[in-house]
């Protein structure tokens, strides 16, 4: 667990700052707690781009993709906290 951990926070590093600031502390403090299928879709949903992300995320501009919904619903709840 621990590799998948450290994979997790390297990529959780992306080139907006604003998306560092939601997924740097969501891997540190969820990471140890999301269920084998939602750390899956936590990789898939670093292969999408920082500007889509941002639109996701941050800026509601898009609908997220309905496969990694249940990683997007904790991030969602995660982003509501901070």
């Amino acid at each position: 667990m621990s590799d998948l951990l450290n994979k997790a926070k390297f990529k959780a590093r992306r080139g907006l700052n604003e998306l560092d600031k939601i997924f740097v502390p969501f891997v540190e403090k969820r990471f140890l707690f999301l269920g084998n299928s939602q750390i899956d879709q936590l990789f898939k949903l670093f292969e999408i781009d920082d500007v889509s992300l941002a639109d996701i995320i941050i800026y509601k501009k898009m609908d997220y993709p309905v496969e990694l919904k249940e990683i997007f619903e904790e991030l969602f709840d995660f982003y509501s906290e901070i």
